[in-house]
């Protein structure tokens, strides 16, 4: 009896020469489009060792974004040898540098990483639940309520109650605890936790005062929406607080 193997799932992207195959568990990469860290799932040139994303190499070529309402974003990718000889671009998102595959409004100068557009717009944040915080560029205040740090980026808010919450900060403090009841811990991921002094540094591998482009993000990403998946399954984890907002 013929035993059958899974179909790969293979795609063509333009920013490569040859076929990439979905890989799941791969480990850490830095991903090939983008330019930023990525971790597990990739579309993979195990030729070539290129990686991208799996939402670089499936993302659409225009993107409608709440982020962004006044216009569609348009994907666009800077090649190496175009890199130099522009002006260095910021994505408007994370503040961190944008290369190679992003999305962009041109007529407001909108920059976003791909990775950066997959952020929820509403989380609920477990000590403060009676409203859904809401991604935005604006808030009531410079000064997350968590940490009681200055906010320099975009950052989750209730806007009725005048909070202002790092995007770091809402997974730490409302998802972790769950991800972990969940799933248990992941050996070869650290999440980031920020150090006002020196930057952002990573548990388990000492202080780094300036980690890989996009290790923020995507450690803010995989807790914020591995959160939402075990939020159906745990109980509520608010009494690890000692007060709430």
């Amino acid at each position: 009896m013929s035993s059958s193997r899974p179909e790969q799932q293979v795609v063509q992207h333009f920013t490569h020469i040859h076929p990439l195959t979905k890989v799941d568990g791969y480990g850490e990469y830095t991903c090939g489009g983008c330019k930023t860290y990525g971790f597990g799932n990739t579309y993979r040139c195990a030729w070539c060792d290129y990686n991208l994303h799996d939402h670089c190499a499936t993302c659409p070529p225009t993107l409608p974004s709440f982020m962004h309402p006044q216009h569609e974003l348009r994907l666009l990718f800077t090649g190496p040898e175009h890199t130099h000889s522009q002006s260095k671009r910021m994505c408007d998102i994370c503040d961190e540098s944008v290369e190679g595959l992003y999305y962009q409004c041109e007529p407001c100068g909108f920059d976003v990483h791909p990775l950066c557009t997959r952020l929820l717009q509403h989380v609920r944040h477990m000590p403060h639940q009676v409203h859904l915080l809401e991604l935005s560029h604006w808030g009531a205040s410079s000064t997350c309520v968590v940490c009681h740090g200055a906010i320099r980026s975009w950052r989750y808010k209730c806007g009725p109650c005048g909070l202002d919450v790092h995007m770091e900060c809402v997974e730490s403090s409302a998802t972790t605890g769950i991800q972990q009841r969940c799933y248990g811990p992941q050996p070869h991921f650290h999440q980031p936790y920020y150090n006002y002094n020196h930057g952002y540094a990573y548990q388990g591998q000492g202080q780094e005062s300036r980690p890989s482009i996009g290790r923020r993000m995507f450690g803010i990403l995989m807790a914020l929406t591995v959160g939402v998946v075990c939020n159906i399954m745990a109980s509520p984890v608010s009494e690890i607080f000692t007060g709430g907002f």
